[in-house]
């Protein structure tokens, strides 16, 4: 939640006289402006004047504003959160909103992603993390969601909605966890997940085990362990959004 503010930039137009560059004028290099972070006065990035800064601290007041009147807990996570000048994401795990599979109960999560660089819009979705081994993953393509421009008015409304939207898939979340402990890993899977997830990570599962040996629960699993602890946490939310349109959740 560190300030950030919107200035003009200048540019000098350079002129070059004989041997020598000289400093011609200086002007402001509309259509454009620097996003700068106030108490370090680091340039984050350049935009173009259509974008829209939603500010850190404002979507996160909004979003604690909201989760506050709900009926159930939740808690700031840092398994899956981070924060640099030029993007954040925060986790906000719901304890008591739990599904299961056979060997773990797993938690309801929320992420909320917001960037300064244009890399990515205001977005949020659900996910979940297993509490048997923190591994964190997310139902990308089956649970509510929400995505925001920075070029046009910003709201974070309706959360309950979402949330409410989102309890509502867990009979198929569960349904689907059920198909995926019950079904092999075959070759058309391993080849899914070298060609969008990781080749090296499919590869190692095929050494470690046969392939009829192991669910596709399993390997969904050994996936999200990997993205869980030994990425960068600024690297998880790709891998992740990866896992879950391969596994289709």
């Amino acid at each position: 939640m560190f300030p950030v503010t919107e200035r003009q930039v200048a540019v000098n137009d350079l002129h070059h006289n004989g041997a020598r560059w000289k400093d011609n004028q200086t002007f402001l290099a509309s259509p454009y402006k620097a996003i700068v972070r106030e108490d370090t006065n680091e340039v984050i990035s350049i935009v173009r004047d259509t974008y829209q800064l939603v500010r850190n601290e404002e979507l996160i007041r909004s979003l604690l504003n909201q989760l506050v009147g709900l009926s159930t807990s939740f808690r700031l996570d840092p398994s899956h959160s981070f924060v640099q000048n030029e993007r954040m994401r925060l986790q906000i795990t719901f304890p008591e909103l739990r599904m299961q599979d056979s060997e773990s109960d797993i938690a309801l999560s929320l992420f909320l992603h917001n960037s300064y660089d244009q890399s990515e819009g205001v977005r949020m979705y659900f996910g979940a993390i297993r509490s048997i081994c923190s591994n964190g993953m997310i139902f990308g393509d089956v649970m509510a969601k929400m995505y925001h421009r920075h070029t046009r008015g910003f709201e974070l409304s309706q959360l309950s909605e979402k949330l409410d939207e989102a309890i509502e898939t867990f009979p198929v979340i569960n349904h689907r966890i059920r198909q995926l402990e019950r079904t092999p890993v075959d070759a058309e899977l391993v080849d899914r997940v070298e060609k969008h997830i990781s080749k090296r990570l499919a590869q190692q599962v095929i050494e470690e085990q046969e392939l009829d040996s192991i669910s596709q629960w399993k390997l969904f699993n050994k996936l999200t362990y990997f993205g869980s602890h030994d990425l960068e946490q600024h690297k998880r939310a790709r891998y992740q959004q990866q896992i879950a349109k391969v596994f289709a959740l």
